[in-house]
């Protein structure tokens, strides 16, 4: 059993980088991409098969000059292989790489596909160092727990006399919320959405055309990820990577960012985004979800009866046991990634990334 230790923890590597090889004002207009999350499954080079949460690209949407792959190419020859049943794609895990045009917004029409035995995930999107997708906004939160009672007084010298029983409780402030999920939370496909909640296909907007305006994408590399549970979420691997460029195009070259004589020119790019995965966490996070009576907002308890506990207090089994989210403070990562590929020396090639030059 591992311990319960706080420290500081990485819940995915938030490194996206796009690696530009360098070569010697645009209309504002809406890039719309199609995204879905769901289930998916990640085979480390130990064979050790772990349960994720990934997010597949959809059918390209016409006239838009958008682009949305995964980053591992295995996942992204699969996915795309007209051969491969309809049902299967999305099945294996691979971050994403969604590139915009500078100058444009972006839409992603996000379909969430987390339906289990234990209930419907919500889950949102967030791009960290952008505006928009409901950022703050229209954010959603559940009460906190209850911390009536929840520990005797800090110093008790102060009031009991030396060798007596502890005595009294901890009197704590009065609890706010906490956020569930930081942007427009989209519920799962066949849920009803709540305010301001959005059902499973919905739009959300990132710039200045957007129903709710937001300001214009940032030129660069940026960190995708669920703005729901992130410590949950994240871990699982709803993450990817948004680019935000002028591309090449044949012997002219392409502008990552700035103008004139501050402008960074490249002839080819390389995106790059590290991660890491706990496939003890995923276990039991995957386990969690698929027990009938989970509940997302059940606070995590190893007592007797706990949630956490597989046994009750008179030795029977708990009936709860598994009904919530693990306690994230575990997390202990044993896979390192690169593009959603963990290095396997036996086949070094599936860690070659090539980089993509001007059409």
């Amino acid at each position: 059993m591992r311990s319960n230790n706080y420290k500081s923890i990485r819940k995915h590597a938030g490194l996206a980088v796009s690696v530009l090889l360098m070569a010697s004002g645009a209309a504002f207009a809406q890039q719309t991409v199609n995204l879905s999350v769901g289930p998916a499954t990640a085979t480390q080079p130990d064979g050790t098969a772990v349960p994720m949460w990934g997010y597949t690209c959809g059918t390209a949407v016409a006239l838009s000059t958008a682009t949305c792959a995964a980053l591992n190419p295995a996942v992204q020859t699969f996915n795309t292989n007209p051969a491969t049943p309809v049902a299967s794609v999305g099945s294996l895990w691979s971050p994403v790489v969604i590139t915009v045009p500078t100058g444009q917004d972006l839409t992603i029409s996000l379909t969430n596909n987390l339906t289990f035995a234990g209930g419907n995930i919500p889950t949102s999107l967030v791009i960290v160092g952008q505006l928009g997708g409901g950022l703050g906004t229209t954010a959603t939160s559940a009460a906190s727990p209850d911390h009536t009672n929840a520990q005797p007084l800090t110093w008790p010298i102060a009031g009991d006399a030396a060798g007596a029983p502890v005595t009294g409780v901890g009197t704590p402030p009065v609890q706010g919320n906490r956020v569930q999920s930081f942007s427009t939370e989209v519920v799962a496909t066949g849920v009803t959405p709540v305010p301001p909640q959005v059902a499973s296909g919905s739009a959300l907007c990132w710039g200045l055309t957007c129903t709710t305006p937001s300001p214009a994408l940032k030129p660069g590399t940026y960190l995708i990820e669920s703005g729901t549970h992130p410590s949950i979420q994240g871990p699982m691997g709803l993450y990817g990577i948004l680019v935000v460029t002028t591309a090449p195009s044949g012997a002219i070259a392409g502008t990552a960012y700035g103008t004139g004589a501050t402008a960074v020119t490249y002839s080819a790019d390389l995106p790059l985004l590290l991660s890491e995965i706990d496939p003890v966490q995923n276990l039991a996070v995957s386990k969690a979800v698929g027990t009938v009576g989970f509940s997302e907002t059940k606070v995590w308890s190893g007592l007797y009866g706990g949630c956490g506990n597989p046994v009750s207090a008179n030795g029977s089994a708990n009936a709860a046991y598994q009904t919530c989210y693990p306690p994230a403070v575990n997390y202990t990562p044993l896979y390192y990634l690169v593009n959603g590929q963990a290095f396997d020396k036996t086949h070094a090639p599936n860690s070659v990334f090539a980089a993509t030059a001007g059409g």
